[in-house]
């Protein structure tokens, strides 16, 4: 396609504003506007109740990540931390309120 280096303006009204920011997600307003005119496929947005699982999962995923690396490292890790990290973990993710009993 080569270099881009003409600039394209439009109007929008401020409802027009907020419902293109509400599509783009966090892309920028040129390259969301730019690959729509393309052709290419919207992107898919993440239902609020996804998203607040999504930033729960991550936590988790980064607290098993540091378990990991240290076990990678060679340090001393616990087996009755990674115990109870996974098995929070597990809970999480089927829903289960912490103390609950559940695991197997």
């Amino acid at each position: 396609m080569g270099e881009r280096c003409v600039t394209v303006s439009s109007r929008f009204s401020p409802e027009e504003v907020r419902e293109l920011d509400r599509r783009r997600g966090k892309i920028r307003r040129g390259t969301y506007l730019r690959n729509m005119f393309l052709g290419k496929r919207e992107p898919a947005q993440i239902p609020e109740p996804n998203r607040a699982a999504y930033i729960e999962t991550a936590r988790w995923a980064a607290n098993l990540n540091q378990i990991a690396r240290a076990l990678n490292e060679g340090s001393v890790v616990e087996l009755d931390e990674v115990r109870a990290v996974l098995s929070a973990f597990r809970r999480a993710l089927i829903g289960m309120k912490d103390g609950a009993s559940g695991d197997s």
